[in-house]
């Protein structure tokens, strides 16, 4: 049986470019990724978690584009907090406080290693995906009828057309902005170079992250960002995806809880593991929302009566739907 040749791990990477803060994806559609700072719900007032619910539903609602909320769980990089704490015991002259410094430095390793302190990082990824017409690039039906441009012409016509598409990616940015401070979260959009740190530390997760100078090095050796952020090795599975030496799996969840309370996705998010959590938030017309929810209580209302007609028992799941 002949051997699968092995295809290059960037072409699984859907990016085609990061430039004036913005994410370009090879389809030509462009995302802002906002850093979003978070707020200990739980330790806020019965009032104040009530404006706060309210805001958020007044944020979601205002929106007539899709977004993404992302949760990015990882350990605690103290490498550079350990390595300060050597220096210092190096250039403490007091014995005393030179032991001191060695012991607590030991009891912050070992703490740790066995008592992983994970940082979680709140993304907001905001999307435009400009209008593809067919034909509008020279072939087709509508080619014959269009000159040819030359390939300066053609890179002008995209540049207008990024600088167009930045434009009204950055209108919603201010939106969600808006939004946001209501809430009472505050938020600011990654640069180009943090955003190609995310991304590698997303396609080569570890349990500690490579650093930003690091990647920024690599970066100004005139390498692609595909070939940046791409992993080292990629094997597909039905089961499982390896990524370098990490074995990862995603779950898509498509449902809600039948019921939901105040804080009910905190146990997922605050558990100490190599985790990530995407949200995807897509607008609903409200005709057909409410359409589809007349829909769905006739069907309820149908069955409960087709159960009693039949003199079934009753069914408190149908009568709580």
């Amino acid at each position: 049986m002949a051997k699968k040749e092995s295809q290059a791990t960037q072409k699984f990477v859907d990016i085609e470019s990061v430039r004036e803060n913005t994410l370009t994806l090879k389809n030509g559609a462009i995302r802002k990724i906002l850093m979003v700072s978070g707020v200990n719900f739980d330790l806020k007032s019965e009032e104040e978690q009530g404006l706060i619910t309210y805001a958020y539903q007044n944020f979601l609602n205002s929106l007539d584009f899709s977004v993404q909320i992302f949760v990015h769980s990882r350990r605690l990089n103290i490498e550079e907090y350990i390595k300060k704490l050597e220096v210092r015991a190096k250039d403490e002259p007091n014995e005393l406080l030179k032991t001191q410094l060695n012991g607590y430095r030991e009891f912050i390793v070992s703490f740790v290693s066995q008592n992983p302190i994970m940082a979680k990082t709140f993304f907001l990824v905001i999307p435009f995906d400009p209008v593809q017409i067919p034909g509008a690039s020279g072939g087709g039906l509508l080619g014959i009828f269009t000159k040819k441009k030359d390939a300066a012409g053609t890179a002008i016509d995209k540049e207008k057309d990024f600088q167009h598409n930045i434009s009204q990616l950055n209108q919603r940015v201010d939106r969600v902005l808006s939004g946001l401070t209501a809430i009472g979260l505050q938020a600011v959009a990654l640069d180009n170079e943090a955003i190609i740190e995310l991304f590698y530390n997303l396609y080569n997760p570890e349990s500690v992250e490579k650093k930003t100078l690091e990647i920024a090095k690599e970066a100004a050796l005139g390498k692609t960002i595909t070939d940046i952020i791409a992993p080292p090795a990629m094997e597909a599975d039905s089961n499982y995806l390896k990524l370098g030496n990490k074995f990862v799996k995603t779950l898509f969840v498509f449902t809600y809880p039948r019921y939901l309370a105040t804080g009910w996705f905190s146990p997922i998010i605050n558990l100490p593991d190599l985790l990530d959590i995407a949200i995807f938030i897509h607008p609903v017309d409200t005709a057909l929302a409410l359409k589809n929810l007349r829909k769905k209580a006739g069907e309820v209302q149908a069955e409960i009566a087709e159960q009693e007609q039949k003199g079934m028992v009753r069914n408190p799941v149908l009568e709580t739907a």
